[in-house]
């Protein structure tokens, strides 16, 4: 499948964008620069990389940001997501206070269909996207569930066959309300993660005070 990310970061599009390409994905990577997705593309051996400026060619797009980069992307490209298959991989959080957001919507997937009715919008979330994976273990490892969300059952369908073929296990959660719940449950993978990191241990004075720390740490970023 040709597929286009947009997102540039190693934070945010990494562990997706890695493994689109260990997928066997024509992969087009798309960043705030042309300088910034060369990079990027080049890191993860992705197919070609462009510039905002640059028209979208293929009809899957996946918004690999954070939350107001995605509302960012969806006004900047405004009508040449119609009609194409938008995959929002969003976990809204204000990391100023690591609290998540609650869009007005619902849900970062609705607010794009709010503003953009004519994209068909589906939602994706998979733990393992949330931190550093390594696309080559997945054959050694229990196959990983990505869950999906959207009124669009056609996209869907499409969008399930694309993890189906890349080894994962997609499963239907219903329609796009249920982003909501995928996205809180995106903030609970993250907010684990940084307390596994962190060494916390239920129970231990210092492993609460070094999740807290961590915490603190990924606020200022």
């Amino acid at each position: 499948m040709h597929i286009t990310i947009v997102g540039a970061s190693d934070k945010y599009a990494g562990g997706f964008a890695s493994w689109a390409v260990a997928a066997r994905c024509h992969v087009a990577i798309v960043g705030p620069s042309r300088g910034q997705a060369e990079a990027f593309a080049k890191k993860i051996n992705a197919a070609t990389a462009t510039g905002p400026h640059d028209p979208i060619v293929d009809n899957v797009i996946f918004l690999a940001m954070p939350y107001n980069c995605v509302l960012d992307a969806r006004d900047f490209y405004g009508r040449q997501l119609d009609g194409r298959i938008v995959v929002d991989l969003t976990t809204p959080i204000d990391f100023e206070t690591f609290e998540p957001i609650h869009p007005e919507a619902g849900s970062a997937a609705q607010e794009i269909t709010k503003a953009r009715p004519g994209a068909r919008v589906v939602k994706a979330f998979n733990p393992m996207f949330v931190g550093p994976w390594e696309p080559e273990q997945n054959s050694t490892q229990q196959t990983r569930d990505v869950f999906l969300a959207g009124d669009d059952v056609e996209a869907k369908h499409l969008i399930a066959q694309f993890f189906d073929v890349g080894g994962l296990r997609p499963i239907d959660v219903g329609p796009l309300q249920r982003a909501r719940e995928l996205e809180a449950a995106g903030y609970l993978s993250i907010a684990a993660r940084l307390s596994l990191e962190a060494g916390f241990v239920a129970g231990q004075l210092g492993g609460r005070r070094a999740a807290g720390s961590r915490i603190a740490q990924e606020k200022k970023r």
